[in-house]
């Protein structure tokens, strides 16, 4: 049903005129593609000590970078994609004292790249033979945070760097349709998990974390990988723009007949140059990252009005 929809969804953009040839030689059979968007979001509330209505003065941060590098020489492609996404919040509060303090938050923290190398079929120019590679984390340490008997905030360690982190290898064949989006199948996939940070076995009180064992550090699946995406300005002034990509992993072993999913979507309109809006979601199934009895699907978005450059 999930792959019905993002199908569908895909579908709707037929053609690309988005992306742009940056730098390109005198053959007709070798050009790169390449590009970056940088993005920044900024706010800031506050309230006077007395304002009755209740409030929470705060100060929240977000920087997107969404970057890619295309080749294409004869047959033979390589593409580039990567995507970091780090907010944090500045929130004040107060202890039973009422004195006040300020609490540094994460809202959202990722770290995304994925690596294609493809040749195509002479037969069929869409479609091509290809072994790729994605790569995902956070870059900042996680926690759960709660209150101490003085009202002042605690947290406890959950994630880090690595902890948890994932990689994919995979080889299968992929479907371009012009270039505004591909399908991929990956027949042969390895997906590891890695938790490199053993203090969490200890703050988290588990043995196993994502799969991955007390003192393994690593964890390997064999199975399919479906992966596709979408690039896309939705109007002929070039004012909203769109972009989209769907990972699945099945492993072969497991009984489950759901795949583990992740989506990142973001969608920009331009109100000048420089000025946006946009809203940026990442969302991920997976059983594995979270305890048993809880929602395999964790979100999270950021929407605002921030900066835009673009290379």
């Amino acid at each position: 049903m999930l792959t019905t929809f993002l199908f569908s969804a895909l579908s709707i953009f037929p053609t690309l005129d988005g992306i742009k040839d940056r730098t390109q030689d005198s053959s007709k059979n070798k050009c790169w593609v390449y590009g970056a968007d940088f993005k920044a979001n900024f706010s800031l509330a506050n309230s006077s000590p007395n304002w009755t209505s209740g409030a929470s003065n705060n100060i929240t941060i977000t920087g997107i970078i969404n970057a890619y590098a295309y080749l294409k020489k004869n047959k033979m492609s390589w593409d580039n994609s990567l995507k970091m996404n780090l907010g944090l919040i500045a929130n004040r509060q107060s202890d039973i004292f009422g004195e006040g303090y300020w609490s540094m938050r994460k809202n959202i923290d990722n770290l995304f790249l994925d690596s294609k190398f493809g040749h195509e079929f002479p037969e069929y120019p869409s479609l091509s033979i290809y072994g790729g590679l994605n790569f995902q984390t956070q870059m900042l340490n996680g926690f759960v945070y709660g209150k101490d008997v003085t009202g002042r905030e605690t947290k406890t360690l959950t994630s880090s760097f690595l902890s948890q982190g994932q990689t994919q290898l995979a080889i299968g064949t992929e479907n371009k349709f012009g270039q505004t989006y591909y399908v991929r199948l990956g027949y042969l996939a390895l997906k590891q998990t890695y938790l490199i940070n053993q203090n969490l076995y200890i703050s988290r009180q588990e043995e196993t974390i994502a799969r991955v064992k007390r003192g393994q550090f690593v964890d390997n699946e064999i199975g399919m990988q479906v992966q596709m995406g979408a690039n896309k300005f939705l109007d002929a002034n070039k004012i909203f723009s769109m972009k989209f990509n769907y990972l699945g992993f099945l492993p072969y072993q497991s009984k489950r007949p759901l795949l583990d999913s992740r989506i990142d979507m973001s969608i920009l309109a331009k109100i000048t140059k420089y000025v946006n809006f946009n809203y940026t979601l990442i969302a991920i199934f997976d059983k594995d990252l979270v305890k048993s009895g809880a929602s395999a699907w964790q979100n999270s978005w950021v929407f605002g009005i921030g900066y835009l450059y673009r290379i």
